[in-house]
């Protein structure tokens, strides 16, 4: 895997990813290996499964992993992905339908801040020393809809409303945290209340001093 590193000097971590299954099509890469890879600044990235999902869902790779054993007959375990074919399908792609413009709405509308904890990206990630929370558009209506025990892909929120157009309306900012929560569910859009008694007791205590100020 060193040898492997060195020789893609400069390369993004999708594109080292990229070639690592394309090197092993229809053999498995493991989760290890794939924390093992680096960006273009010679370091381990973080969230680097993100960017497989990136390759599938946005470029057409059929990258599959434990959940499609059922389809695959791979019987593959939760730390393993295979890429059954080198290229990818145009077919398989699934838009997101974000751009620059509507992330940029999105964050500034809300305050560059998750909608649903209030972390914001300078803020420490509870749940990995030493990293900085990540902000994320996230889709109020899931991409993927539960039928049963599945999920339904939904290609485009079109789909489900001819007329409809993406705005940053169909959007809400998300630290890393929610979004991986969120587990291809709609989202619930909290009310300002709460929201506010989502947050630590030090910021409530600001927000009722304010309060109180204006009230009484």
């Amino acid at each position: 895997m060193r040898r492997y590193i060195k020789k893609r000097k400069k390369k993004s971590y999708i594109q080292r990813a990229l070639e690592l299954f394309q090197s092993r099509v229809r053999k498995i890469v493991t989760s290890q290996e794939l924390a093992q890879l680096v960006g273009r600044s010679g370091k381990p990235i973080s969230h680097n499964i993100r960017r497989i999902f990136e390759l599938r869902d946005e470029e057409g790779y059929d990258i599959v992993n434990h959940k499609d054993n059922e389809r695959t007959g791979l019987n593959l375990k939760v730390n393993e992905w295979v890429l059954l074919r080198k290229n990818p399908d145009p077919k398989k792609i699934r838009p997101r339908g974000v751009n620059k413009r509507i992330m940029f709405e999105v964050f500034t509308r809300d305050g560059y801040q998750c909608q649903f904890c209030g972390l914001a990206s300078n803020d420490d990630d509870p749940f990995r020393s030493g990293h900085k929370v990540k902000l994320h558009v996230g889709h109020i209506i899931a991409h993927k809809k539960e039928r049963g025990k599945d999920f339904v892909k939904i290609e485009n929120i079109q789909d489900m409303d001819e007329i409809h157009k993406l705005t940053k309306d169909d959007f809400i900012t998300m630290c890393n945290v929610c979004n991986e929560g969120a587990k291809n569910k709609n989202l619930k859009i909290l009310s300002p209340v709460e929201k506010v008694l989502k947050l630590n007791k030090k910021a409530k205590k600001k927000i009722f001093e304010a309060l109180s100020k204006e009230f009484l």
